[in-house]
C-alpha cells in the first residue's frame, strides 16, 4: 500500500523530552530517530524494548495518524515488539514505521516498523493498531522541550551476574540494589516481589504527556517491559541473563499525567527451559484496566 502523508505528525512533549525526532517523511512512510545512551539503561546497565518505547510508539502509531484525512486524530490502541536481537547500549537508532492498512469507514489503521542500529541491522519489529478518536490534539511539543528529572549514575550490572535473580529484584525493592537508570527516570518504584510476581507503583509526570495530556503509550510500553523482566528475572538462576523477546500492549484505557499513581502488576505464567511467559496489568488504585501486556521472555 503506498503511504499518502496526509497530514504532519504530531510531536508530543514526550518526544522532544527523549529526544525523539523525526528524521524523515517520504512517500515509504515515517522515519523516527533518538540517541540512546546510560540514561536509558536497566537496573543492568543494557538498553531494552522499553528504552525505544516512546520512539517505537511515535513512529509506528505515528505513522497511522500521519496517513489519515487532514482533521482526523487517532491513537493507539495496541503496540506489538518481536526482538531481532539486543538493543545497543549506545548510539543513534531509527525506526521505519509504513502503513500496511487503513479503513477510514471503519476508523482504523494498521502499520509496521522495524527498529535499526546506526549499521542498519535490525533489532526490532513492531506493529501498531491505531483508532480513530474525538478529541482535541494540544501540540504540546511546540513550547519546547519538558525538563527530565535528574537520574544519579546507572548500575553497569557487572556485580548481579553472579546473584540469585530473586535476590536482585527484592534488593531492588528494599532500595540496596539501584533500580537503573530508566525506572529511575520514569519514577517507577518496585514494591512488592514474590518468584514470579512483580508490584510497582509508577507516578504520572508531565513530560510523560502526549499531545491530549495524557500518558503517551509509548510509557506505558516501557513500563510493560521493565515489570515483565523483572517478574522473569525472580525465576533465574545466578550468571543467567535474560531478555524480552516479544511484548504486546493493548491500551485500553488513557491515564491523565496529573492524576494519581497507577499500579502495575506482572505475574509468570509458565517457566520453561528457555523461554518464560509473562503477563502483566497496568491499573488504577480502584482497579480499573488501563492496560494489558504480555512478553516472553528469552534465558540465556
Amino acid at each position: 500500500m503506498t503511504f499518502d502523508a496526509r497530514q504532519t505528525p504530531l510531536l508530543d512533549p514526550v518526544n522532544a523530552a527523549l529526544g525523539v525526532r523525526l528524521r524523515e517523511q517520504g512517500q515509504g512512510g515515517l522515519v523516527y530517530e533518538q540517541a540512546l545512551g546510560a540514561r536509558f539503561h536497566d537496573h543492568r546497565g543494557l538498553s531494552t524494548l522499553g528504552s525505544v518505547g516512546v520512539l517505537l510508539d511515535t513512529a509506528v502509531a505515528g505513522t497511522v495518524y500521519a496517513a489519515l484525512p487532514s482533521g482526523k486524530r487517532s491513537v493507539a490502541a495496541s503496540l506489538t515488539v518481536s526482538s531481532a536481537g539486543p538493543v545497543p547500549a549506545a548510539g543513534t537508532v531509527a525506526v521505519y514505521g509504513r502503513i500496511e492498512n487503513l479503513d477510514t469507514d471503519a476508523g482504523i489503521g494498521v502499520a509496521s516498523g522495524s527498529l535499526r542500529d546506526e549499521d542498519g541491522t535490525v533489532c526490532a519489529i513492531v506493529s501498531a493498531r491505531g483508532v480513530v478518536v474525538d478529541r482535541n490534539f494540544d501540540h504540546g511539543a511546540e513550547s519546547g522541550a519538558p525538563e527530565l528529572p535528574p537520574v544519579t549514575e546507572p548500575a553497569s550490572g557487572e556485580d548481579l551476574r553472579g546473584r540469585l535473580g530473586l535476590d536482585v529484584v527484592q534488593g531492588i525493592a528494599l532500595g540496596e540494589i539501584p533500580r537503573g537508570a530508566m525506572a529511575e527516570l520514569m519514577g517507577l518504584e518496585v514494591r512488592i516481589v514474590e518468584t514470579g510476581t512483580i508490584t510497582a507503583v509508577l507516578a504520572p509526570q508531565e513530560w510523560m504527556a502526549n499531545s491530549m495530556g495524557t500518558l503517551q503509550g509509548g510509557i506505558l510500553l516501557a513500563a510493560a517491559d521493565l515489570i515483565c523482566g523483572l517478574a522473569a528475572e525472580t525465576a533465574t538462576d545466578p550468571g543467567e541473563a535474560y531478555r524480552v523477546l516479544d511484548l504486546r500492549t493493548d491500551f485500553v484505557r488513557s491515564p491523565a499525567v496529573t492524576g494519581p499513581d497507577i499500579r502495575l502488576e506482572a505475574n509468570v505464567v509458565r517457566v520453561g527451559r528457555r523461554i518464560e511467559l509473562v503477563e502483566a496489568r497496568i491499573a488504577t488504585d480502584d482497579g480499573r484496566l488501563l492496560t494489558r501486556a504480555s512478553a516472553s521472555v528469552l534465558r540465556m
